[in-house]
């Protein structure tokens, strides 16, 4: 074989593996970037999906310190009242906001257990104001064991849904 055929010849497969070399490189970068991404949205929605938990369990905290005011042969209808405004300043400030941010990272069916999990709340927030409505400032009365299982039953559908959209959070996470 003459020289200059074999220099050519050995320009050609250097040219070859370089390239090569170079696709492999850009192709590995390119999976290394939308790992990266994966992991950058998987942090957004477990941040999302952690800020509207820990609010959602805020609310039903107080809703629980409400509950068992009213079990209480004489409920302090005072305290009631306080808390149901803390407890609709926590639903319709703080949670509707981390909620909003559940609604854009998504997906839909995580979005819309959200959105079940506040009208709970919601819906638990209108009974007991319902039960404290009318009551003098300072009264003391007994609540009827009627009403006391009433907000008993909307605080067992609030936690069943917190338990739904947490169990849901985490397929969505693990994905």
């Amino acid at each position: 074989m003459d020289a200059g055929i074999a220099a050519i010849v050995g320009a050609a497969v250097g040219v070859a593996g370089t390239t090569l070399a170079a696709a492999v490189a850009g192709m590995s970068a390119q999976r290394q970037v939308r790992a990266e991404h994966r992991h950058w949205r998987r942090q957004l929605r477990r941040d999302a999906y952690s800020a509207f938990t820990a609010k959602a369990d805020e609310v039903f905290r107080i809703l629980k310190e409400i509950d068992a005011e009213l079990i209480k042969p004489t409920a302090d209808f005072d305290f009631l009242r306080a808390h149901v405004v803390q407890a609709r300043a926590a639903l319709h400030n703080e949670l509707a906001d981390v909620q909003a941010t559940v609604e854009i990272e998504g997906p839909e069916k995580l979005a819309r257990m959200a959105g079940d999990l506040f009208r709970s709340l919601s819906a638990c927030i209108a009974n007991v104001h319902s039960v404290t409505l009318g009551q003098d400032p300072g009264a003391l009365a007994a609540v009827s064991e009627a009403q006391s299982r009433r907000i008993r039953r909307f605080l067992n559908h609030a936690a069943s849904k917190r338990s739904q959209f947490v169990e849901h959070a985490r397929n969505t996470i693990d994905v």
